[in-house]
């Protein structure tokens, strides 16, 4: 049996400008891979546990050729790549709290479909948020990332032109304060 680390090490030789992990557990699904050939996308648990056990590797693949000083995998859900061995590379590895993370087996064994499930919803929820964001930004006139002073000036200028006691118009002062309220409240 062809240790997975082999597997996935061939797979991103075969794949120099990176792929990405659902493209990974696709193409390992293809290929038969145990435990991939059974996993349901589907089922937020098999997800998680999928995810998991996937990144488990990628991480012991990157332990792997840091210690031979073969090479480096750079390791994210939108990209996993190999990258080449650098010299300055060597030494004391900086703390990577989700190195530790996915090399924790017990996070594996220990997560239940309950907690899965409610992380799901809160990422959807964090998304919600910074899809307003755009939004709240065109109302106010602020660039995206625009700091909170900034926020704050262009909120005070606009809500003086259109508020409602100024002869301005009710709706467009109480847009103009639910706009400056998400992009203060998300920062």
């Amino acid at each position: 049996m062809i240790p997975m680390t082999e597997i996935l090490h061939d797979i991103l030789l075969a794949h120099p400008e990176g792929i990405r992990e659902y493209t990974l557990v696709k193409l390992l699904q293809r290929r038969g891979v145990s435990p991939f050939e059974h996993c349901d996308l589907s089922d937020e648990l098999s997800l998680f546990r999928t995810h998991f056990f996937l990144f488990h590797q990628l991480y012991l693949l990157q332990g792997q050729l840091r210690r031979e000083q073969r090479g480096d995998v750079g390791i994210h859900c939108l990209e996993i790549v190999l990258r080449p061995w650098r010299v300055d590379s060597a030494g004391v590895e900086p703390l990577d709290p989700m190195r530790a993370y996915y090399l924790d087996p017990t996070h594996l064994e220990q997560t239940s479909r309950e907690q899965v499930i409610g992380w799901i919803a809160g990422f959807w929820q964090r998304l919600g948020r910074w899809e307003q964001r755009d939004s709240a930004c065109a109302i106010l006139g602020v660039a995206l990332g625009a700091d909170r002073e900034t926020i704050r000036r262009r909120y005070r200028e606009l809500s003086m032109a259109h508020h409602p006691d100024r002869g301005g118009d009710a709706a467009r002062f109480r847009v103009i304060a639910e706009a400056a309220e998400i992009l203060l409240k998300n920062e």
